[in-house]
């Protein structure tokens, strides 16, 4: 039995890179959540959270500007808010101030912990983005 042309199409990876980051987004959570598990020194664990959340945005905007130039641009806006307002910060904050508890830190007067709770919004704001841009260019290539 095999599938409907337009499942298979949708399905497939290679026609629709957003697929793939929909993926590796899943995948850096699972990291992330992996490395505060298995890393006993929050710190460093922490750190390893946050060059995965610097460095997924940047390979996910680096690849699809080589693959498509900015056609998806609401994607790049969405990824970029997470990765300028957010991930970078952080991860700054966090290296700039080693050794000091998160829950003391604050970036541009935003407390550290409030600043971490947005930032989980706003990665579920890019992966819905992801979604949704997964979901159109598959529809418009079934088409």
């Amino acid at each position: 039995m095999s599938c409907p042309k337009g499942w298979t199409n949708f399905l497939d990876m290679r026609r629709n890179a957003f697929l793939g980051y929909l993926l590796a987004e899943v995948i850096v959570i699972v990291l992330v959540t992996m490395s505060f598990k298995f890393i006993p020194e929050r710190q460093v664990a922490a750190t390893v959270a946050g060059v995965l959340f610097v460095g997924l945005p940047l390979g996910m905007m680096t690849w699809e500007y080589r693959r498509a130039g900015l056609e998806q641009m609401a994607w790049f806006v969405a990824v970029l808010q997470f990765w300028t307002v957010f991930a970078l910060p952080i991860l700054g904050m966090r290296l700039a101030n080693w050794g000091v508890p998160f829950e003391e830190l604050s970036f541009l007067g935003i407390p550290g912990p409030v600043l971490h709770q947005w930032s989980s919004k706003s990665y579920m704001v890019m992966m819905a983005f992801t979604l949704w841009s997964w979901w159109r260019t598959s529809r418009v290539r079934a088409d």
